[in-house]
């Protein structure tokens, strides 16, 4: 008997089955299949940050013998690194492999990254080449996990904002990790703590593997916007023999000392803050796009606007609260002092907390706000935070010890804030792509991170010691304000991001 060939209506009907399941949490089994990766993934990042920096500067042979300055600026080079590189991956995914495939190539990298920070006997050697392959898997998916979740819905599907808020809280829960990993580093080395980074990644991997056929059918599979064969042997040997000469270029700076870390660092974190413009920029004029797209883009980049601001108000504030939470909040429980480290724990309880209400209310309300309502008052609430931490700097004089209430209250505002918009925004941001960069836009999209990130290295030179009150509040104001602009013109957005009729 001839064997059945699928054709594209017989796809499209397996499709849209697939994409009307219900089966996990009134979500389509494929997210399931993809959170479980998200919970293993965040499991796996949060475990190995945790313990990096300190596993760097021990002593040998319990760790690396460097520096603590030279193991902190390894470790925000790494994060640097991982930014840009994120974008080569979600081009690559949109034109070359398809976001399934990136997907699987990505993580598979990324399990042995982990799992060679686990052989005890490699080193350095073993920490570079595991830090190589980590950006290496970050250049080969990008954004594909937003991209396939985003995939997984029609348009008009109400659910995908409540699978990207579920997705949100599971990517918090990986934050619960660190205090695991810190002690089984302390009870049995850092080499065995690594291991478990390295399993769990391999677990999700397994898993999305073993269900893609079943839970995705032909979603996902193919590219959106494919070179032609020719170009795509052009493009990856191309990509290939760059990565090649960047680490030989890169691992020669370093060893010579032509280039040190700090600098090398800066540059990319400085870079990070304009390429995310020029990048929407570029999507936006691009001749893939109709012009309806082009349109649907630009009505985006407020609330890309909006979501960058309170990005600066985060890095900001986690600069000088940290410094506060350790030297004046009071941190003496039934007579221990803790470490203040455990207020930013709080902050991923409250994220989980609040994302699970807003991804129930986003999955079950049939009548909900507007994307960019969503956004803007999320925005806005996290504005408050700022604003609401000037209160204790006007009240008690220096010196005085206050009560760590006060620190509790700033992340429960903040991350009220978040779980209302920061989920929402990768949905809008993944229904907007245009069909050539479905991928891409979603990179963009966290690139608010960076663009933050960046814009607060700049603020803080207008920050010293007793200009907390202003500083806060000209942080808090200016991300009310742009928060406000945007409720304002919420609907108008909706409709310029093809969310709603011209009617609406």
């Amino acid at each position: 008997m001839a064997e059945a060939v699928a054709t594209p209506s017989h796809e499209a009907d397996v499709s849209r089955a697939l994409r009307r399941q219900t089966s996990f949490l009134g979500h389509p089994k494929a997210v399931g299949s993809l959170s479980f990766m998200v919970l293993c993934n965040s499991f796996a990042n949060y475990g190995m940050s945790a313990i990096l920096v300190y596993y760097l500067y021990a002593q040998i042979p319990t760790g690396l013998g460097l520096t603590q300055a030279e193991a902190a600026q390894l470790v925000s080079l790494y994060s640097a690194c991982t930014v840009l590189t994120g974008l080569i991956g979600s081009y690559v995914a949109d034109r070359v492999l398809g976001p399934r495939r990136a997907l699987t190539i990505a993580r598979s990298i990324q399990a042995l990254a982990f799992t060679l920070l686990a052989i005890p006997f490699l080193g350095i050697f073993g920490y570079a080449a595991s830090q190589v392959l980590l950006c290496i898997g970050t250049m080969a998916a990008g954004r594909s996990q937003d991209a396939l979740t985003k995939k997984m819905y029609d348009l008009d599907d109400p659910r995908c904002d409540g699978a990207f808020g579920l997705q949100y809280v599971i990517n918090n829960i990986g934050a619960a990790v660190p205090a695991l990993v810190g002690t089984v580093a302390l009870v049995s080395g850092y080499h065995v703590a690594f291991a478990l980074p390295a399993a769990l990644q391999i677990a999700g991997v397994v898993v999305y593997v073993l269900t893609q056929e079943s839970y995705f059918g032909p979603i996902g599979l193919e590219p959106d916007d494919p070179m032609t064969p020719a170009a795509k042997r052009t493009f990856l040997i191309g990509l290939a023999a760059a990565v090649a000469a960047a680490i030989a270029l890169g691992s020669w700076a370093f060893i010579s000392g032509t280039v040190t870390i700090s600098v090398f660092a800066n540059a990319v974190s400085t870079v990070a803050i304009f390429v995310p413009l020029f990048y929407l920029a570029y999507i936006i004029k691009s001749k893939k796009n109709t012009r309806e797209e082009s349109r649907h883009v630009m009505s985006i980049v407020p609330l890309f606007l909006c979501t960058a601001v309170t990005n600066v108000v985060f890095q900001q504030a986690m600069g000088v609260l940290s410094i506060y939470s350790e030297t004046t909040v009071d941190r003496m429980l039934f007579g221990i002092e803790v470490t203040p480290a455990i207020f930013s724990t709080l902050g991923a309880v409250f994220s989980i907390v609040f994302g699970s209400i807003c991804t129930l209310l986003w999955t079950k309300l049939k009548r909900q706000p507007t994307a960019a309502a969503k956004v803007g008052f999320g925005s806005m609430i996290y504005g408050i935070a700022p604003l609401f931490m000037c209160l204790p700097f006007l009240l008690y004089p220096v010196g005085v010890k206050v009560s760590p209430l006060w620190i509790i209250g700033f992340w429960f505002i903040a991350m009220l804030g978040e779980a209302i918009g920061c989920p929402v925004g990768y949905s809008a941001s993944a229904k907007v792509a245009p069909a050539a960069f479905s991928t891409q836009m979603i990179t963009v999209w966290a690139l608010t991170g960076s663009f933050g990130g960046g814009m607060a290295t700049i603020m803080v030179n207008f920050y010293h010691e007793g200009s907390e009150v202003p500083y806060f509040m000209l942080l808090g104001g200016i991300c009310i304000v742009i928060s406000l602009a945007v409720l304002v013109f919420s609907r108008q957005l909706e409709r310029g991001m093809g969310f709603a009729s011209a009617d609406e």
